[in-house]
């Protein structure tokens, strides 16, 4: 379980810095969807070259219920509706309302997966960190109350944590099938070219030569996170001893960093109270997650 820990904290540590270089590629005058899939074919492409094998397409064939799942549910629904949701509001707040991945995915394993129950610890946990989200959803960057784009950009952002947490169950339950590299591989080539495509059709071409450098560094730093992170995390989904809950509570670690990288690089946005108090309370969450039987039992300990 240690083991499938520390690849969830690796993964969220590298989720955790991509809001705002999705802001600053889209700045180039690029849209959602074909910026989202121009990265996931590139990295699909990196990854199939490391992970190439004979029987390959035949593996594919046989585990097609999973890789379907992951290119249809998990990136093309998934990723669409979070470029477009990071797109529609500031990047801290993107990356505040995406912190909220572990808790829903807390409430969805419990729903769907076959052994990950909730106790009274976790239903706590899920309430403050619904009081946070009221608090972010309160106010913008610049703490304006939110106009129905912005609104709607967290509803994108939530439907996005929705239906990933559910191909995450389906790999956790699918243990030791699929190398997860491999799984990553397919998923990122096969999903990034059906979101480019459809994403030339809906938004038009836009050309991605002759880019000023900004617009590489910001796509190059963006495939090098999804080289690793979802390879990591398909690690840590598979480990044996871990459960989809656990190791999603580790995603907590993207809020924080995210939201103050994106007040350190990103002109125009700021700390303000609502976020703050916001990213305090869901971080506060997690707290009662791990701990909140241990502090109840030690409160009562001193009491007697």
């Amino acid at each position: 379980m240690k083991k499938g820990i520390l690849y969830a904290v690796l993964a969220s540590v590298l989720w955790a810095i991509v809001n705002p270089f999705i802001k600053q590629g889209l700045s180039y005058d690029f849209s959602p969807m074909n910026f989202a899939g121009l990265r996931f074919t590139v990295v699909g492409i990196i990854l199939f070259a490391y992970t190439w094998h004979r029987g390959m397409w035949r593996e594919i064939m046989q585990h097609r219920r999973l890789f379907g799942n992951l290119i249809l549910i998990n990136m093309f629904m998934g990723y669409t509706a979070f470029y477009f949701g990071v797109d529609f509001v500031s990047g801290a707040i993107s990356s505040i309302v995406m912190g909220l991945t572990p808790l829903i995915n807390v409430l969805l394993a419990h729903l769907v997966a076959s052994n990950d129950r909730l106790n009274r610890y976790k239903v706590v946990s899920l309430a403050v960190s619904l009081a946070g989200l009221l608090l972010i959803v309160g106010t913008g960057s610049d703490g304006s109350p939110l106009d129905w784009r912005g609104i709607g950009g967290i509803v994108l952002l939530l439907a996005c944590i929705l239906f990933q947490g559910y191909s995450a169950i389906s790999v956790s339950e699918d243990k030791g099938k699929v190398d997860p590299i491999f799984l990553n591989a397919v998923q990122m080539f096969f999903g990034g070219l059906l979101i480019y495509g459809v994403g030339i059709a809906a938004e038009g071409f836009h050309p991605f030569w002759a880019k000023p450098v900004g617009f590489y560094a910001s796509l190059g730093v963006l495939v090098f996170i999804s080289v690793f992170a979802f390879s990591f995390w398909f690690m840590a989904l598979r480990t044996e001893g871990t459960k989809v809950s656990d190791i999603n509570m580790c995603r907590l670690i993207n809020p924080v960093l995210g939201a103050v990288l994106s007040w350190i690089m990103l002109p125009g946005e700021y700390p303000d109270f609502s976020t703050v108090a916001g990213m305090a309370v869901i971080v506060s969450s997690l707290v009662i997650y791990f701990r909140g039987e241990t502090i109840v039992q030690r409160w009562r300990l001193r009491r007697h």
